[in-house]
C-alpha cells in the first residue's frame, strides 16, 4: 500500500518535468504587423489637344517676332551707318563749296582789275544800261518776294553795290562785269513753277516755257479781264510762262514783273 503513493508520485513529477521542458522549448510566437502598402500611382491628365496648339503657336509668334526685331536692329544700324556717311559727304561738300566761292570771288575781283586797264575801250553807256537793268530787275522781285532766292538778291545787290563803285571810278569795264553777275543772280532768284504759290484751279508748268507776245497784251495781276492791268506788253515782248489757270496763263518779263495773259495773245519763241 506504502509503495502506490509513491509510484503515482513519481508519474505527477514526471509529467510536470515534461510539460515544462516542453514550454521552455517551444517558441513563442511574436505578432509583426505587415508592412505599410505602396500608394497607388495618380493617373495624369491627358494632355489637352487645343492649349497644345495655342502653346504651339504663341512659340511660332515669339520667335518670328525675335527675328523680326534682330532685323529691324540690322536695318538700324545700317541706316545709322549711312547717316554719318552722308553727313561726312556734307561736311565734305560744304568746305569744297566754300573753297571754290572763295576762288570765284578772288577770280572776281581780277577780272575787275584786268577790266580797269581796258576801261577806254569800254562803253560808259553800256555799262550804265546794264546797270539800269539789273536795279531794275532787282527791285521788281523786292525784298523777300514769294519763291525767291534770298541769298540770290544778297549776291546781286552787292554785286550791284560794287559795279556802282567801279562806275564812279571811272572803270567801266568793271562796272559792266559787275553788272552782268548781279543780273545772272537776279535771274536765279526768279520765282520757279514750284515756286509760287498756285491759285486754286491753278496748275504749274512742268518747266518753264518761254513764249512771246504775239499782239499787244494787258498784262493782269490775276486770270480773268476784271483783274487789274500791271502794264501793258508790246508785240514781240519775250516772256516765260510759269503756270496757267483755264485759259490764262502766269508769266513773268524781263524785269521779273510777273502777271497774267490771255493764252490766244501769246506764242512760242
Amino acid at each position: 500500500m506504502s509503495g502506490r503513493p509513491a509510484t503515482g508520485l513519481a508519474a505527477a513529477a514526471t509529467c510536470a518535468l515534461a510539460l515544462l521542458a516542453g514550454c521552455r522549448s517551444a517558441p513563442v510566437p511574436v505578432a509583426v504587423a505587415p508592412p505599410p502598402a505602396a500608394p497607388a500611382p495618380v493617373a495624369e491628365p491627358a494632355p489637352d489637344g487645343g492649349c497644345a496648339r495655342d502653346l504651339a503657336a504663341a512659340r511660332a509668334t515669339l520667335a518670328e517676332r525675335e527675328a523680326a526685331l534682330r532685323a529691324a536692329e540690322e536695318r538700324q544700324a545700317e541706316l545709322r551707318a549711312r547717316l554719318l556717311e552722308q553727313s561726312a559727304e556734307a561736311r565734305s561738300r560744304g568746305e569744297r563749296e566754300a573753297a571754290l566761292q572763295a576762288q570765284l570771288d578772288d577770280a572776281v575781283l581780277e577780272v575787275v582789275r584786268a577790266k580797269a586797264k581796258l576801261r577806254s575801250l569800254e562803253s560808259r553807256a553800256e555799262a550804265a544800261s546794264t546797270m539800269a537793268e539789273a536795279e531794275a530787275a532787282l527791285k521788281a522781285l523786292g525784298p523777300g518776294g514769294a519763291g525767291v532766292a534770298s541769298e540770290q538778291l544778297d549776291k546781286a545787290e552787292a554785286l550791284l553795290r560794287m559795279s556802282a563803285d567801279e562806275f564812279e571810278k571811272e572803270n567801266y569795264g568793271g562796272a559792266l562785269f559787275l553788272a552782268g553777275q548781279a543780273k545772272g543772280h537776279l535771274r536765279a532768284a526768279e520765282p520757279r513753277p514750284g515756286d509760287v504759290e498756285l491759285l486754286p484751279g491753278e496748275v504749274a508748268l512742268a518747266a518753264p516755257l518761254e513764249l512771246r507776245v504775239m499782239t499787244g497784251a494787258n498784262l493782269r495781276d490775276g486770270p480773268g479781264q476784271e483783274f487789274r492791268v500791271l502794264t501793258a506788253l508790246p508785240r514781240g515782248t519775250a516772256v516765260t510762262a510759269v503756270s496757267r489757270k483755264d485759259r490764262w496763263v502766269r508769266v513773268r518779263d524781263a524785269h521779273g514783273t510777273s502777271g497774267w495773259v490771255f493764252e490766244a495773245l501769246l506764242d512760242l519763241r
